[in-house]
């Protein structure tokens, strides 16, 4: 019985539009993450420090599920942090984010972006060529 529907053309077509419809929302499955994206860049902060894995794994709480309010297991940590470290080696970029001055518009410039300003302003305008 598993064969014949596994192989009748009209079952898979069910299938196929029962599983694809949630997928191309997003939905691919699965159980969700125990460590959300604020968790995994407090670790990653921590582990930066020096602090070791189990000691950070304590420092976590989950925060919904059936686990809320408990600690995330430590081999879920680890394999939470060697997700985002292959991730980051993957795109070239740092693991978080530089961090970054707010301008107020009274503000001063720093050398780096006074100099900017002047090599931008130094370029001809790139529509000068259709202009003429």
């Amino acid at each position: 019985m598993g064969y014949a529907v596994d192989h009748d053309p009209s079952q898979r077509k069910f299938l196929y539009r029962h599983y694809s419809a949630p997928a191309s929302k997003g939905n691919h499955g699965g159980r969700p993450k125990v460590i959300d994206d604020d968790m995994l860049t407090f670790a990653i902060a921590l582990k930066d420090k020096g602090v070791p894995v189990p000691e950070i794994a304590k420092k976590l709480v989950i925060k919904t599920g059936k686990n809320a309010g408990k600690n995330p297991s430590v081999a879920s940590l680890y394999r939470a942090l060697a997700e985002a470290e292959a991730a980051a080696a993957d795109d070239g970029l740092p693991l978080r984010p530089k961090p970054v001055r707010i301008r107020r518009p009274g503000d001063p410039l720093t050398p780096e972006e006074i100099d900017l300003r002047e090599r931008l302003q130094a370029q001809p305008h790139p529509n000068t060529d259709i202009r003429s």
